[in-house]
């Protein structure tokens, strides 16, 4: 049975919120379609690029089953009126906070960041969920703020908020995640209705501290930011990433190569050819109009994602959508800035297309809180 036939046959019947047969009507279809389509390039261009290769081919199988999971939670967190839990939100922010905490203690370490919980074969990221809860914390708090935010302990509360579990991130050290926090930061706190003095104020500060921690960075760290702001800083490591993407995505020309037919990801020359860079995996297989596809699929997320953020009647559920909405485009933004060497290299995957079970798993938890507010949009 069509969704078309299954809201007509339950139009006109009364649905309570949170009934399996008021998310049947009121879903937004085309929007999981988009999320589920990207999902499903996304294990092409994996396969694509890792079917060759032992110890990654079954990557992309892997990902078929996190998609899955993905999808049992989306529709799950569909079914959940969060309006009637939004107040649960404190206790499960402690949570990830020693989450977090414990990661330090009992953390798996791989590539020199213990950022992980191992159990059994599967690794399960805090920090990726950490992302959402955090918006959620915000956007909840925020909410209660009835008059404009003009002075500087206006922002304190929302400061330390965002703080704590980046700085958490960071000395993970996981530099991409924990940098993921401000910019969301800055755009809640426009939405808000913070002042732009105070706003202005935040990025001095932010560059103020930046610029204090760079001697207390690692050296592959400090590595990355000067490849990025001196091309021409380069020895046999330190570029190597960067210049290995831009060739990959540039020889795939205007069609690409073909599925499976990359060279420099067969030949093994691309690193993270199916989490970081996996941008330039597709512009290799599929060239140009493989990679603008992509981002036209993404702006029509986006678009069809921002517009229960205008039609809600509900402060709480337009903070949350901005929230989660600026995490996904500054996902895509970082991800694909740094395979055109438009940004430093921060090792952030791109959004439900990038190899990751956590973070598939967060995305559709993303866009499965966007849907239970859209449905209920009039109901806040």
């Amino acid at each position: 049975m069509t969704s078309r036939k299954i809201t007509s046959y339950i139009e006109g019947k009364k649905s309570a919120p949170g009934s399996i047969a008021f998310t049947l009507k009121n879903m937004d279809y085309l929007l999981l379609l988009l999320v589920m389509t990207v999902t499903g390039l996304g294990v092409i261009v994996i396969y694509g690029s890792t079917y060759s290769i032992p110890g990654l081919r079954e990557y992309a199988w892997k990902q078929v089953v996190w998609g899955g999971i993905g999808l049992v939670f989306f529709l799950a967190l569909s079914l959940l009126d969060l309006s009637k839990v939004r107040h649960l939100i404190w206790p499960v922010y402690i949570l990830v906070i020693l989450s977090l905490v414990l990661l330090f203690f009992m953390g798996l370490k791989v590539k020199g960041a213990r950022s992980w919980y191992a159990v059994g074969t599967i690794r399960i990221q805090p920090s990726e969920f950490a992302k959402i809860v955090v918006i959620i914390c915000l956007a909840y708090y925020l909410s209660h703020i009835e008059r404009q935010m003009t002075r500087i302990r206006d922002i304190v509360a929302p400061a330390l908020l965002v703080g704590l579990p980046s700085a958490l991130i960071l000395i993970q050290p996981d530099f991409g995640t924990a940098s993921l926090f401000f910019p969301i930061l800055l755009i809640m706190l426009y939405i808000a209705g913070c002042s732009k003095r105070l706003i202005l104020l935040l990025i001095l500060l932010a560059v103020w501290i930046s610029l204090s921690a760079y001697p207390f960075l690692k050296p592959y760290q400090k590595a990355r930011i000067k490849v990025f702001l001196n091309p021409g800083y380069e020895s046999k490591w330190h570029g190597y990433n960067i210049r290995q993407a831009e060739i990959s995505l540039g020889s795939g020309g205007i069609r690409g190569k073909g599925w499976k037919q990359g060279t420099q990801t067969q030949l093994r020359f691309l690193p993270e050819r199916h989490t970081d860079f996996i941008f330039s995996s597709l512009g290799e297989q599929f060239g140009i109009v493989g990679c603008l596809s992509l981002l036209f699929l993404y702006t029509f997320i986006v678009l069809r994602s921002l517009r229960p953020s205008i039609t809600s009647l509900d402060r709480f559920g337009q903070l949350t959508i901005t929230g989660l909405v600026a995490c996904f485009i500054i996902h895509i933004i970082f991800n694909i800035g740094m395979s055109l060497r438009l940004l430093p290299v921060t090792g952030l995957p791109l959004p439900l297309f990038s190899y990751g079970g956590s973070f598939l798993l967060t995305n559709y938890i993303i866009f499965g809180i966007i849907e239970s507010i859209y449905m209920r949009k009039y109901l806040y």
